[in-house]
């Protein structure tokens, strides 16, 4: 249906405008005769008194008013082009009636020439009549009668319709490349159109995307204006807005220190960093939230920055959570530890008593022992991974001689499992570590690389030393990980498929103490396996003594 109307208002706009252009043509065609007839008196005396001359004058008013009158779009196709033809009539009857005193006015034959030129009538149609037209001109007066002496007047009746000829062909041949360009440029138009509306479209379509999804997303230009954002993320921006725009409501994962500018998502990224998990805090009061945001920079062909985009989601419950399991965690232990504690100095009250008991009464109590001391190390590793950080006290110490002394300590548990150990360092590496805590990370590496390897195995523990760090290796030939496996090993209770297959003892609480204490002294442990070629752990130490303090990414992206 909608095709159809249009198509029936392009025809009718045609045909509107082959009226409008008719009275175009008819226009100053009666107006140059209305002039000279109103100025013949003065110019031209007799001219008005000829019949014929005032034949055509009135005839040309008549065509005017039939084309302002007359609703030739309610007419067939072409029916207007009767104006035309009988223009001809009327100024063949004005010529002739002015022959005497004003005979060049065959040259308005050029307007009705025009007029069918520019028409939808084939190009020798309209062309026919133009030259019949100017030939009934010029031929008027000889109609009816025939002198031989006047054949050069004769001749002379040809050179007006030679003129239209050239006129009318010159007028067909540019009227042909002005309708070219116009349908090229109706085409482009519509090409325009057609993409504007397809814009449009995908316009809606991701608009209503980005208003239904929960996470919240910003679009920047290289100055930082925003370009782009979606319903989510205004509620973030409406809870982190502040009194006034220089006082915005964002702070660090400590939910209280306010976020330095240079540390907003937006700066960063519109500094060139690409990033994810970054843990901000947006509100105060009751109504904070917490909001993982992600952010990558937006290049040109060049390389150039020219704006930024940030995504935020809201994980206030996923942090709530993970703190009240370090809680109870905490809680838990606590509670645990007193009873234990009570628990291991009775049995060794009771193994020290003046009586003593009988050998497997005896057994039975240093095997309960065992085991309370057990758990009792175990409440102890959950306590050291309930709080964000370990807390280090540092100190100069030559880490050589560190490394040495846990070889040293885990040596027998070594030689039991049929495991060499193997150190490759050079003394003295002097840094600032807690000597106790880097000793706890050691042991906890090699009994790890000692556990897991098989029997014949080899552990070598390698230290080097450049300008700025101390690498500290750990590389055992065991049954190793996959790389997935490689990325979550340093998991609170994380522990791989073959280490459960295996029965291998262990709470998966180690690693993550590792890692938690390489961290509080400024450092960064990875690990590199393969599932059968064994594991290399890597310990990486800051020389310059940055202890105590967690980089400020770690922080940023330890929940």
């Amino acid at each position: 249906m909608a095709s159809g109307s249009s198509t029936s208002w392009s025809s009718a706009a045609s045909r509107m405008s082959i009226g409008r252009a008719g009275i175009l043509c008819q226009v100053p065609l009666t107006l140059i005769v209305v002039v000279l007839s109103l100025t013949a008196p003065v110019l031209r005396p007799g001219l008005m008194a000829d019949p014929t001359y005032e034949l055509g004058f009135w005839l040309i008013l008549i065509l005017l008013a039939l084309c302002v009158v007359v609703p030739w779009n309610e007419l067939p196709r072409g029916t207007v082009l009767v104006i035309p033809v009988l223009d001809f009539v009327a100024i063949a009857l004005l010529r002739t009636g002015a022959m005497d005193v004003q005979p060049a006015l065959g040259v308005l034959a050029v307007f009705p020439v025009l007029w069918l030129m520019r028409s939808a009538l084939p190009t020798w149609v309209a062309l026919a009549c133009s030259v019949g037209g100017s030939l009934l001109i010029t031929a008027w007066p000889f109609l009816g009668s025939f002198d031989p002496t006047l054949l050069s007047s004769y001749a002379g009746a040809l050179l007006l319709p030679v003129l239209m000829l050239c006129i009318g062909v010159t007028i067909r041949v540019m009227s042909a490349g002005a309708d070219a360009r116009e349908a090229e440029l109706e085409r482009k138009d519509r090409e325009l159109t057609d993409l504007l509306n397809a814009a449009i479209d995908r316009e809606r379509v991701l608009t209503a995307i980005l208003n239904t999804v929960d996470v919240g997303l910003t679009a920047v230009d290289a100055h930082g204006s925003t370009t782009l954002t979606n319903r989510q993320q205004e509620l973030f921006n409406r809870l982190s807005a502040g009194d006034d725009e220089h006082d915005t409501l964002v702070f660090g994962p400590d939910r209280v220190t306010p976020l330095p500018p240079d540390r907003r998502p937006v700066h960063r990224a519109l500094t060139g960093e690409t990033f994810a998990d970054q843990l901000v805090w947006v509100g105060d009061g009751d109504a904070q939230r917490a909001l993982s945001t992600a952010a990558r920079p937006i290049k040109n062909a060049d390389g150039g920055i020219t704006g930024a985009l940030v995504a935020c989601s809201d994980v206030t419950e996923l942090v709530e959570a993970v703190t009240a399991k370090d809680t109870f965690i905490s809680n838990i232990s606590h509670e645990f530890h007193a009873p234990l504690t009570s628990v291991l100095g009775y049995l060794e009250l009771v193994l020290e008593d003046d009586h003593p008991l009988p050998a497997h009464l005896a057994g039975y109590v240093d095997v309960a022992g065992r085991n309370a001391e057990r758990v009792l190390h175990l409440v102890a590793d959950l306590l050291s991974t309930a709080g964000d950080r370990v807390r280090v006290h540092p100190r100069p110490v030559d880490l050589a001689a560190v490394i040495e002394m846990s070889v040293r300590s885990n040596r027998l548990r070594a030689q039991k499992n049929g495991v060499r150990l193997r150190t490759d360092t050079h003394s003295p590496l002097w840094t600032l570590i807690d000597p106790l805590r880097i000793s706890q990370v050691l042991d906890n590496l090699l009994s790890n690389a000692i556990k897991y390897s098989p029997e014949g195995g080899l552990v070598i523990v390698r230290a080097e030393e450049t300008e700025s760090e101390i690498n500290l290796h750990v590389d055992d030939r065991g049954m190793g990980m996959t790389e997935q496996e490689a990325g979550q090993v340093f998991s609170r209770f994380y522990r791989t498929p073959a280490a459960r297959r295996a029965d291998i003892d262990g709470a998966g609480l180690g690693l993550a103490i590792t890692k938690s204490i390489v961290e509080s002294h400024g450092g960064s442990i990875h690990c590199v396996s393969s599932p059968g070629k064994g594991s290399r752990f890597t310990v990486t130490l800051p020389v310059n003594g940055d202890v105590g303090r967690a980089p400020h990414d770690a922080l940023e992206d330890s929940v």
